[in-house]
Protein backbone atom coordinates (compact mmCIF):
# COMPACT_ATOMS: atom_id res chain seq x y z
CA UNK A 1 0.00 0.00 0.00
CA UNK A 2 1.28 3.45 -0.92
CA UNK A 3 1.73 5.75 2.09
CA UNK A 4 -0.57 8.76 2.03
CA UNK A 5 0.74 12.28 1.66
CA UNK A 6 -0.06 12.75 5.36
CA UNK A 7 2.09 9.71 6.19
CA UNK A 8 5.02 11.22 4.34
CA UNK A 9 4.47 14.57 5.99
CA UNK A 10 4.52 13.06 9.49
CA UNK A 11 7.76 11.26 8.76
CA UNK A 12 9.35 14.40 7.35
CA UNK A 13 8.33 16.46 10.38
CA UNK A 14 9.75 13.80 12.71
CA UNK A 15 13.14 13.84 10.94
CA UNK A 16 16.07 16.11 11.73
CA UNK A 17 15.99 17.81 8.34
CA UNK A 18 15.87 21.64 8.38
CA UNK A 19 12.70 22.13 6.35
CA UNK A 20 9.97 24.68 6.90
CA UNK A 21 6.28 23.80 6.58
CA UNK A 22 6.07 24.74 2.90
CA UNK A 23 9.14 22.66 2.03
CA UNK A 24 7.87 19.70 4.05
CA UNK A 25 4.56 19.90 2.24
CA UNK A 26 6.23 19.97 -1.18
CA UNK A 27 8.47 17.03 -0.24
CA UNK A 28 5.45 15.01 0.92
CA UNK A 29 3.57 15.82 -2.29
CA UNK A 30 6.56 14.76 -4.39
CA UNK A 31 6.94 11.54 -2.39
CA UNK A 32 3.30 10.60 -2.97
CA UNK A 33 3.56 11.34 -6.71
CA UNK A 34 6.74 9.24 -6.97
CA UNK A 35 5.25 6.27 -5.13
CA UNK A 36 2.04 6.47 -7.14
CA UNK A 37 3.95 6.47 -10.43
CA UNK A 38 6.17 3.64 -9.24
CA UNK A 39 3.10 1.42 -9.37
CA UNK A 40 3.13 1.87 -13.16
CA UNK A 41 6.85 1.96 -13.95
CA UNK A 42 10.02 1.09 -12.08
CA UNK A 43 11.44 4.40 -10.86
CA UNK A 44 12.91 3.56 -7.47
CA UNK A 45 13.51 0.69 -5.07
CA UNK A 46 13.53 3.10 -2.12
CA UNK A 47 9.92 2.84 -1.00
CA UNK A 48 8.14 3.83 2.20
CA UNK A 49 7.94 7.04 4.24
CA UNK A 50 11.10 6.64 6.32
CA UNK A 51 12.97 5.21 3.37
CA UNK A 52 12.01 8.22 1.27
CA UNK A 53 13.32 10.64 3.89
CA UNK A 54 16.64 8.85 4.34
CA UNK A 55 17.19 7.64 0.79
CA UNK A 56 15.91 10.58 -1.28
CA UNK A 57 15.04 13.67 0.72
CA UNK A 58 18.37 13.88 2.55
CA UNK A 59 20.19 13.96 -0.79
CA UNK A 60 18.08 16.85 -2.06
CA UNK A 61 18.59 18.83 1.15
CA UNK A 62 22.35 18.26 1.05
CA UNK A 63 22.45 19.37 -2.58
CA UNK A 64 20.71 22.66 -1.79
CA UNK A 65 23.30 23.27 0.91
CA UNK A 66 26.22 22.78 -1.47
CA UNK A 67 28.40 25.90 -1.80
CA UNK A 68 29.11 25.12 -5.46
CA UNK A 69 25.49 25.00 -6.64
CA UNK A 70 24.85 27.62 -9.32
CA UNK A 71 21.80 29.21 -10.94
CA UNK A 72 21.29 27.10 -14.08
CA UNK A 73 21.33 23.50 -12.96
CA UNK A 74 21.21 20.47 -15.24
CA UNK A 75 20.26 17.11 -13.71
CA UNK A 76 21.68 14.28 -15.81
CA UNK A 77 19.42 11.25 -16.24
CA UNK A 78 16.77 12.46 -13.81
CA UNK A 79 14.77 9.23 -13.77
CA UNK A 80 12.71 9.33 -10.58
CA UNK A 81 13.26 13.07 -10.17
CA UNK A 82 15.87 12.75 -7.43
CA UNK A 83 17.78 14.86 -6.91
CA UNK A 84 16.79 17.49 -9.50
CA UNK A 85 13.01 17.66 -9.35
CA UNK A 86 12.84 17.16 -5.60
CA UNK A 87 15.50 19.81 -4.99
CA UNK A 88 13.65 22.21 -7.29
CA UNK A 89 10.48 21.62 -5.26
CA UNK A 90 12.35 22.56 -2.06
CA UNK A 91 14.38 25.44 -3.49
CA UNK A 92 13.45 28.89 -2.20
CA UNK A 93 15.84 30.69 -4.57
CA UNK A 94 13.67 32.15 -7.33
CA UNK A 95 16.74 32.84 -9.49
CA UNK A 96 17.52 29.17 -9.94
CA UNK A 97 16.35 27.31 -13.03
CA UNK A 98 16.37 23.51 -13.15
CA UNK A 99 16.73 21.40 -16.29
CA UNK A 100 16.04 17.66 -16.16
CA UNK A 101 17.30 15.36 -18.91
CA UNK A 102 15.78 11.92 -19.31
CA UNK A 103 15.94 10.01 -22.59
CA UNK A 104 13.41 7.31 -21.62
CA UNK A 105 10.05 8.57 -22.85
CA UNK A 106 7.91 7.15 -20.04
CA UNK A 107 10.18 8.64 -17.39
CA UNK A 108 10.43 12.04 -19.05
CA UNK A 109 6.64 12.15 -19.36
CA UNK A 110 6.32 11.34 -15.65
CA UNK A 111 8.78 14.12 -14.79
CA UNK A 112 6.77 16.60 -16.82
CA UNK A 113 3.52 15.58 -15.15
CA UNK A 114 5.09 15.70 -11.69
CA UNK A 115 6.56 19.16 -12.26
CA UNK A 116 3.17 20.41 -13.43
CA UNK A 117 1.31 18.81 -10.52
CA UNK A 118 3.76 20.39 -8.08
CA UNK A 119 3.36 23.77 -9.77
CA UNK A 120 7.07 24.15 -10.51
CA UNK A 121 7.53 26.91 -13.08
CA UNK A 122 11.33 27.00 -12.97
CA UNK A 123 11.71 23.41 -14.17
CA UNK A 124 12.16 22.25 -17.76
CA UNK A 125 12.04 18.55 -18.65
CA UNK A 126 14.04 17.56 -21.74
CA UNK A 127 13.25 14.12 -23.14
CA UNK A 128 16.64 13.67 -24.78
CA UNK A 129 20.17 12.59 -23.95
CA UNK A 130 22.24 15.12 -22.04
CA UNK A 131 24.84 15.56 -24.76
CA UNK A 132 22.10 16.48 -27.26
CA UNK A 133 20.75 19.43 -25.27
CA UNK A 134 23.48 20.70 -22.97
CA UNK A 135 24.64 23.42 -25.39
CA UNK A 136 21.08 24.75 -25.56
CA UNK A 137 20.65 24.68 -21.79
CA UNK A 138 24.00 26.35 -21.02
CA UNK A 139 24.15 25.22 -17.38
CA UNK A 140 26.64 26.52 -14.85
CA UNK A 141 26.20 23.41 -12.69
CA UNK A 142 25.68 19.78 -13.68
CA UNK A 143 24.40 17.30 -11.10
CA UNK A 144 24.09 13.52 -11.25
CA UNK A 145 23.14 10.64 -8.99
CA UNK A 146 23.61 6.97 -9.86
CA UNK A 147 24.04 7.39 -13.62
CA UNK A 148 27.60 6.16 -14.04
CA UNK A 149 31.26 6.82 -13.16
CA UNK A 150 32.64 10.33 -13.18
CA UNK A 151 34.63 9.97 -16.41
CA UNK A 152 31.54 8.84 -18.33
CA UNK A 153 29.49 11.79 -17.14
CA UNK A 154 32.36 14.16 -17.94
CA UNK A 155 32.48 12.81 -21.50
CA UNK A 156 28.78 13.62 -21.97
CA UNK A 157 29.16 17.25 -20.90
CA UNK A 158 32.75 18.09 -21.80
CA UNK A 159 32.17 20.01 -25.03
CA UNK A 160 29.85 22.47 -23.32
CA UNK A 161 31.88 25.47 -22.13
CA UNK A 162 29.43 27.01 -19.65
CA UNK A 163 29.47 24.61 -16.71
CA UNK A 164 31.73 25.44 -13.80
CA UNK A 165 30.81 22.65 -11.41
CA UNK A 166 30.01 18.96 -11.65
CA UNK A 167 28.27 17.80 -8.48
CA UNK A 168 27.99 14.06 -7.90
CA UNK A 169 26.40 11.87 -5.25
CA UNK A 170 28.69 9.01 -4.31
CA UNK A 171 29.08 6.38 -1.60
CA UNK A 172 31.81 4.24 -0.08
CA UNK A 173 33.21 3.24 -3.49
CA UNK A 174 34.14 6.81 -4.41
CA UNK A 175 37.86 6.63 -3.57
CA UNK A 176 38.39 3.70 -5.92
CA UNK A 177 36.21 5.28 -8.62
CA UNK A 178 38.19 8.53 -8.45
CA UNK A 179 41.49 6.65 -8.56
CA UNK A 180 40.41 4.83 -11.71
CA UNK A 181 38.97 8.01 -13.24
CA UNK A 182 42.32 9.76 -12.98
CA UNK A 183 43.82 7.27 -15.42
CA UNK A 184 41.22 8.13 -18.10
CA UNK A 185 41.09 10.94 -20.65
CA UNK A 186 38.43 13.01 -18.93
CA UNK A 187 39.26 12.06 -15.37
CA UNK A 188 42.74 13.49 -15.80
CA UNK A 189 41.23 16.87 -16.65
CA UNK A 190 39.11 17.15 -13.49
CA UNK A 191 39.91 18.18 -9.95
CA UNK A 192 37.89 17.93 -6.74
CA UNK A 193 37.09 21.38 -5.32
CA UNK A 194 34.74 20.41 -2.50
CA UNK A 195 33.52 17.27 -0.76
CA UNK A 196 30.99 16.79 1.98
CA UNK A 197 30.26 13.62 3.91
CA UNK A 198 26.94 12.89 5.57
CA UNK A 199 25.40 9.74 6.90
CA UNK A 200 22.26 8.09 8.25
CA UNK A 201 22.04 4.78 10.08
CA UNK A 202 25.79 4.26 9.53
CA UNK A 203 25.43 4.61 5.75
CA UNK A 204 27.98 7.06 4.43
CA UNK A 205 27.15 9.37 1.54
CA UNK A 206 29.39 11.86 -0.24
CA UNK A 207 28.59 14.98 -2.20
CA UNK A 208 31.52 15.67 -4.52
CA UNK A 209 32.07 18.86 -6.52
CA UNK A 210 34.54 18.87 -9.39
CA UNK A 211 35.68 21.32 -12.04
CA UNK A 212 38.01 21.34 -15.02
CA UNK A 213 41.69 21.75 -14.31
CA UNK A 214 43.06 25.07 -15.50
CA UNK A 215 45.70 25.16 -18.18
Amino acid sequence: MIPSQADFLREIHSSDLPLDDDQAGMAAAFAHILHRENESQNLTRILGAKEFVDGHLRDAVELLGSPTLGRRILDVGSGSGVPGLLAAALCADSDRVWFLTESEKSKSEYLGRAAQELGLRRVAVLGKRTEEVIDLVKPDTVIARAVGPVQRIAAWIWNCSTWNNLVLFKSKGWEQEWKEAQTTRYGKKLTVIHSHEYSFEDKKRLLISLKRKSG
